[in-house]
């Protein structure tokens, strides 16, 4: 593994996509939603053959840290960060640029969303070490799928 790096992980949000089953203090990240680990918990256990843990770093809300904190406690506490206000996602990654860029130099970064569900995990930690290659090099790296359709409304297909 390459010790500059790092993984931000997006555990943001107000808890109202899978209302009424989450709530401000329980949105889907921190649910069971699919298999015995919550979302974000399967995140972690994801990125660490990749990232270790003392090299993730989580951004979420006063409302959900407490929660993460337990559920996450191979990650250290002081790298579970409340954000002050929320002002979405692209504050949300300078910030944590500007924080990783502070302590580590050379840190290269890659975020990551709390609420996904990745059917292959060995393919997954596969691209992203390629991504990370990549990234190191100094490229902008995307990891994605392809889009079966084009969306005005990301709304529209909840």
């Amino acid at each position: 593994m390459n010790p500059h790096h790092y993984g931000l992980i997006l555990a943001g949000g107000r808890g109202t996509r899978f209302w009424p089953r989450s709530r401000k203090r329980s949105a889907k990240q921190v649910l069971n939603v699919v298999g015995e680990r919550s979302l974000i918990q399967a995140t972690v256990d994801r990125l660490t053959p990749v990232i270790p843990p003392e090299r993730l770093w989580v951004l979420t809300n006063d409302h959900l840290r407490d929660t993460i904190i337990r559920q996450l406690p191979q990650v250290p506490k002081s790298q579970i960060l409340a954000e002050p206000e929320q002002r979405n996602t692209a504050p949300a990654i300078g910030l944590a640029a500007q924080i990783l860029q502070s302590l580590d130099p050379k840190a290269v970064m890659g975020v990551f969303p709390s609420d996904h569900v990745i059917g292959k995990p060995a393919a997954y930690r596969a691209v992203l070490k390629a991504a990370f290659n990549g990234a190191s090099s100094g490229n902008l790296m995307v990891v994605g799928i392809q889009p079966r359709w084009p969306e005005t409304d990301r709304r529209a297909h909840v």
